[in-house]
């Protein structure tokens, strides 16, 4: 295998994803996690930046022992 050099003016990466709200992307800068967000509040003309790049906030999951138990009442047949 062949190594590749990298190269030292790279600051990280970033991957284009889309969700029902629209593009976005993902990646990492000098090792920081971030999430990168259209300014859609911008107004033609305006020195606002096209884009925000924000630190992701972590995703929050209910426990699986703290969701409400199905019963025979929620089944609907």
């Amino acid at each position: 295998m062949s190594e590749t050099k990298k190269n030292p003016d790279e600051l990280g990466a970033l991957w284009i994803k889309t969700s029902g709200r629209g593009d976005y992307m993902t990646g990492t800068i000098n090792g920081q996690a971030v999430v990168c967000f259209k300014n859609d509040k911008k107004a033609a003309g305006s020195k606002q930046p096209d884009w925000r790049v924000m630190k992701p906030k972590p995703r929050t999951e209910t426990p699986q022992d703290q969701r409400e138990p199905i019963t025979d009442q929620d089944v609907p047949f």
